[in-house]
């Protein structure tokens, strides 16, 4: 074997491997259960194991693979010994002991059974066929999910479903089960980082990765405080589904604000960083944020199961108007460090709630 034959081959079970690894320290049990599928492959066609192994790889790849990947996708994320991902794992070990011990009049026979082999075409088109589906089983979960393991999770099938089509060579389908492993590494690291340091309802970096970039700062810089008015209430009264779709719609308005980057401090307050020449515009953009926040209107869905008539009146359909309070303080003489400016700007937004809310208040 050539040296350009070898390392796309030798890559593919590296790249899986790493990303398997991956997949359990940070539970992605339903992204393990697949590359276990993927890893088991790309030993298969890098000829690991004895002779008979390196013989029956592709074929083992184009039998068991795609069926298991199929039921793999389908399922809903579970913990790693859930009932299902057992039986998933046992039907990999039976393939697996099928390809290693299976006699040799006994092959022939399985080979024509999977998958599907009562279909007419070639193993390898409804091989691919299968991990088709199994990817876009992934999309579906996607656009319900809107989750970005779903969305690599697909283009790593597709890969996969390439890797399988009856014109790729071994190498070529090695190359791309590489790259597929390559794609997991990269999404399972992206999906983690997210996880801790992006709020998962409102989308704005965390108050976790505000510590980290105010550690970091130096120079001329302002934040402020901007808190949901009398957002306790707005919960009692609309319910915690219409309180997460003030939340959302406050932060995408956040988003927007200029010159700044918006963080989600802790409950019904975020944080505004504005730094070098974006702070003398500070004060301005946070009057335009509350404006444009005291215009918007958030919808309100009628909630079921009510106890009584005034509940029910409280609770109806419709859209309600929200306002918010902010706190702005710049760094000065007497403000040095980011920790006595962002106190600075809770004191002013405290000051903003005194005054009678819906208002900014600068230090």
């Amino acid at each position: 074997m050539s040296a350009n034959e070898f390392w796309p081959i030798l890559a593919a079970p590296l790249c899986t491997g790493i990303a398997l690894l991956l997949a359990l320290g940070f539970r992605r049990n339903r992204a393990f259960m697949i590359l276990a599928i993927l890893f088991c492959a790309t030993l298969g066609l890098a000829g690991a194991g004895s002779a008979l192994l390196r013989e029956r790889g592709v074929e083992a790849f184009r039998m068991f693979a795609p069926c298991l990947l199929l039921a793999a996708a389908a399922m809903p994320e579970r913990r790693l010994l859930a009932k299902r991902n057992l039986l998933l794992l046992s039907l990999l070990a039976l393939a697996i002991l099928l390809t290693l011990s299976a006699p040799a009049h006994v092959w022939p026979g399985l080979r024509d059974a999977f998958p599907l082999g009562w279909l007419p075409w070639r193993s390898g088109s409804v091989a691919a066929g299968i991990v088709f589906a199994a990817a876009l089983v992934c999309v579906l979960r996607w656009a319900v999910l809107r989750s970005p393991m779903e969305v690599a999770l697909a283009l790593m099938l597709l890969l996969v479903a390439i890797a399988l089509l009856p014109m790729t060579r071994k190498a070529g389908a090695s190359e791309f089960l590489a790259i597929s492993g390559a794609l997991a590494i990269a999404a399972i690291l992206f999906v983690s980082y997210r996880m801790a340091f992006v709020d998962g309802l409102a989308g704005l970096p965390n108050r976790r990765a505000l510590d980290e970039e105010l550690a970091r700062l130096s120079g001329n810089f302002a934040l402020a405080m901007v808190d949901v008015d009398h957002f306790k209430k707005f919960n009692d009264q609309h319910g915690h589904a219409a309180g997460d779709r003030a939340l959302k719609a406050v932060a995408n308005q956040l988003r927007t604000t200029r010159g700044a980057n918006a963080y989600r401090y802790g409950g019904e307050e975020f944080c505004l960083l504005f730094t070098g020449l974006r702070v003398a515009q500070a004060s301005d953009a946070c009057e335009d944020l509350r404006q444009r926040i005291a215009a918007m209107r958030v919808p309100i869905r009628a909630s079921a199961g009510r106890k009584n008539a005034q509940v029910a009146k409280r609770k109806d359909s419709g859209t309600v108007k929200i306002t918010v309070s902010i706190g702005l303080a710049e760094r000065a003489e007497d403000l040095r460090s980011p920790g006595e400016v962002l106190k600075a700007a809770d004191k002013a937004l405290y000051a903003a709630k005194a005054k009678g809310r819906n208002r900014v208040i600068s230090r």
